[in-house]
């Protein structure tokens, strides 16, 4: 993955020795909006213990980590495509809306592309990352632990979720 500048932040892949700065930004981001963030702190680390970690990137900002995203592994039934799982992505509380987690997200999905990655599950609000081309019909009638109308998928090859009967997150995703 390329390291990639904005006009504030540069995105980059290597998050080798900032993992502790990365928990806090994600554990603040998600207790701010949803009251809890140590669950998707233990996510981040069970994945990476699991070797699940497809891509992962964070955004930084004068020399401070200012977002994180994540992209994991999923079992998909039957095994017509590699798809991958994006979750979390967040933006450090004091510069949400500043277009990070945005940025984030769309550097990720090129970064799947490039990884032969055929398709992207979200569980998330549908305004959003429906922004970026997620669709809750894409994933409609394939079996998944979330399924409802908040879980999404974006094709990065058209058709690749075709004949998939189920999507199964990685197991990290059960412990939290």
């Amino acid at each position: 993955m390329k390291t990639r500048q904005s006009a504030s932040f540069t995105i980059r892949g290597d998050c080798n020795g900032c993992a502790a700065e990365i928990a806090t930004v994600v554990e603040a981001a998600f207790r701010e909006k949803y009251g809890i963030g140590d669950g998707e702190v233990a996510l981040i680390a069970g994945l990476r213990a699991a070797g699940d970690v497809i891509v992962e990137l964070v955004a930084v900002e004068e020399g401070r980590v200012a977002g994180h995203v994540m992209f994991s592994r999923m079992g998909v039934e039957p095994g017509l495509c590699r798809v991958a799982a994006l979750a979390p992505v967040c933006a450090h509380v004091g510069r949400q809306n500043a277009g990070i987690g945005s940025a984030l997200i769309r550097a990720g999905l090129d970064a799947c592309r490039e990884r032969g990655i055929a398709a992207v599950i979200v569980l998330g609000d549908t305004g959003y990352y429906g922004r970026f081309g997620f669709s809750a019909a894409k994933v409609d009638g394939i079996a998944c632990a979330f399924a409802g109308p908040h879980l999404q998928a974006l094709e990065l090859v058209p058709g690749a979720l075709s004949g998939v009967t189920a999507l199964t997150y990685a197991p990290a995703f059960s412990a939290v």
